[in-house]
């Protein structure tokens, strides 16, 4: 794993988002899975505003990597559909078809799909206080596929996320879904953004510690090409002499 550092998240948006540019205009089809969340906020307006000024992206294709339905249309896109189209799809005028989203319908089959479409080129992610990537709690192994999760409605912390994501408690479904692990590792390329000193703690573990299953965001340390985009907050708990050996400009 790649870690380039910065003062703050603006710098590390700005950053991020040139590097997803660049990306999106390679020649040929690109496979781009981006994240929900708060982590892209700041970049998904400053990679809009590339793609738009410059015409660019027609060859990009985008695939959702987990989402939440809401009870009662459990069979349409979900939350996390909602806000990247909120935050992406929509202001850079991205037609339907080359949306690929995640749903009870085609879950199964995602996988298949994906590969079928030649793969993952770039995978953004977040990464939770708990280590969870995607939707993959603690405790998913590291061997899972897409695939639908039931809800634990016991889980005090997992209902209340989850009521936040879709408004009510009566909105939240009976299970939602996410890219396993394994599909997230077989992306030819992995973005991962981190920022504030509430991760401070989840960033020392999933760099320092050995990869487990306990924190999903540490088996990250595995892939080939992963790079994690750090602010200097997030960096607070790293041994700082290891991070000046292991950080890239």
């Amino acid at each position: 794993m790649k870690i380039r550092l910065f003062e703050d998240m603006e710098s590390l948006s700005q950053q991020a988002a040139a590097d997803i540019f660049t990306q999106m205009t390679r020649s040929g089809r690109v496979n781009f899975a981006p994240t929900g969340g708060s982590s892209p906020l700041r970049l998904y307006p400053l990679l809009v505003a590339r793609l738009q000024a410059e015409n660019a992206g027609q060859q990009v294709h985008y695939y959702l990597q987990d989402d939440i339905p809401f009870r009662g249309e459990e069979q349409q896109p979900g939350c996390i559909y909602q806000h990247i189209d909120r935050h992406l799809f929509t202001p850079a005028g991205i037609p339907p078809s080359r949306i690929h989203p995640l749903t009870l319908a085609n879950v199964a089959q995602a996988d298949a799909a994906i590969a079928a479409d030649g793969g993952l080129d770039l995978l953004l992610l977040g990464v939770g206080q708990d280590g969870h990537i995607a939707a993959n709690l603690p405790g998913t192994p590291f061997d899972t596929q897409t695939r639908e999760i039931e809800i634990d409605r016991c889980n005090g912390a997992l209902m209340a996320a989850l009521v936040h994501e879709v408004g009510a408690e009566e909105r939240v479904p009976d299970s939602y879904l996410s890219f396993g692990i394994q599909t997230i590792m077989q992306a030819r390329q992995v973005m991962v953004l981190v920022s504030g000193e509430n991760k401070a703690e989840v960033v020392r573990r999933m760099l320092m510690d050995a990869p487990t299953e306990a924190l999903p965001a540490s088996v990250l340390q595995r892939h080939e090409n992963c790079t994690l985009y750090l602010d200097a907050a997030a960096a607070t708990r790293l041994d700082a002499a290891w991070l000046a050996a292991h950080a890239v400009r």
